[in-house]
């Protein structure tokens, strides 16, 4: 049971979500069997999964394109063509604690000729590597068949990096309270709720990780809670830091871009 190509559709998803609904993302509306993002290779230095943060809110999406057919190899060189009930998703182990998942359909049963999601959300309590094991069920008519993904069916895994939440500059945070953005990640838009003391004209700026300027802004703001939506379609994956204040009394917060 080597090559299965079940194993696309089994995982649609380890997504970061408590309790929400989540759709599949359109992307994939026309790709082939598979999970997507696809699993990472073994020791990568690098993760297809976006960087969480200690005590900020974290979310990541699945989206799983099931066939109506499977091919599995029961012995080595002679495949067989199989048809596939449905996936179920049964556990997803070494999720970082404060996170967890739900599905779309909400019982995790993922019937065939079918896309489907899974979003793990939450707010992530401690900092660490986590790597992701899933654990399913597939129907292959009368036959419930236990596969774990990744494993030996599916090279590669599955790692989410929590980073500590260290704090940045709050010199200002007296007078203005800037919110964390959500969705964080986001793709391509997010918004910002900022709580201001004083009425007036105020600066938001986007800096990559080297603190290089990337986006200026001159925004009015009201005394009380305002809410900003910021464009990120044009930036790449990463994390950036988005500021607000006048002059050099500022505050500042992390923000993560994520696309698959």
């Amino acid at each position: 049971m080597k090559k299965i190509i079940l194993f696309l559709l089994l995982f649609a998803g380890a997504q970061v979500a408590i309790a929400q609904d989540c759709e599949p993302d359109p992307q994939y509306a026309d790709a082939p069997a598979g999970v997507y993002p696809l699993p990472d290779s073994v020791g990568s230095p690098t993760s297809s999964l976006p960087t969480g943060f200690e005590n900020q809110p974290y979310e990541l999406l699945f989206t799983a394109v099931v066939p109506d057919t499977t091919t599995i190899e029961l012995t080595p060189g002679n495949p067989s063509l199989l048809d596939l009930d449905n996936v179920t998703l049964t556990d997803i182990e070494g999720l970082p604690p404060g996170l967890s998942y739900s599905c779309n359909p909400p019982d995790c049963i993922f019937p065939d000729e079918s896309q489907g999601c899974v979003l793990i959300s939450g707010t992530p309590t401690q900092a660490g590597t986590y790597s992701l094991i899933v654990n399913t069920t597939v129907g292959v008519g009368v036959a419930m068949l236990p596969v774990t993904f990744p494993g030996l069916l599916v090279a590669g895994e599955y790692k989410i990096l929590i980073d500590e939440d260290i704090a940045v500059d709050d010199v200002n945070k007296d007078v203005l309270g800037l919110g964390q953005n959500i969705p964080n990640p986001f793709s391509d838009a997010t918004e910002i709720q900022i709580d201001t003391k004083l009425s007036g004209l105020f600066d938001f700026k986007v800096y990559n990780v080297l603190g290089k300027l990337l986006y200026d802004e001159k925004i009015v703001l009201s005394a009380g809670k305002n809410t900003i939506t910021f464009d990120g379609s044009k930036l790449h994956s990463g994390m950036y830091f988005y500021s607000v204040g006048q002059g050099n009394d500022r505050v500042t917060r992390r923000m993560v871009v994520h696309r698959p």
